[in-house]
């Protein structure tokens, strides 16, 4: 099976990952880089200045094959509240 590592974004700066995790394949390695994206929000959502957090899924060059984001944005209604 294929070795792939993470890089991970969030509001403690940037980690990847020493050791490969093997899965079947890039899209298996996808599927847990979602689910490692749904437990770091259990900690709360991102905050500023990026309001993002991110799992970039590496091959085992530690070349980025998917990023899978979780971006928080406050967009302004156009409707004038009374």
């Amino acid at each position: 099976m294929p070795g792939f590592h993470f890089r991970i974004v969030d509001r403690d700066g940037i980690f990847s990952t020493e050791q490969a995790y093997q899965f079947e394949n890039a899209d298996a390695a996808c599927r847990h880089a979602k689910t490692v994206l749904a437990e770091m929000a259990l900690d709360g959502l991102p905050g500023e200045p990026v309001n993002a957090y991110s799992v970039q899924v590496l091959d085992a060059q530690r070349h980025a094959i998917y990023e899978v984001r979780l971006k928080v944005e406050i967009i302004p209604s156009l409707a004038k509240a009374d």
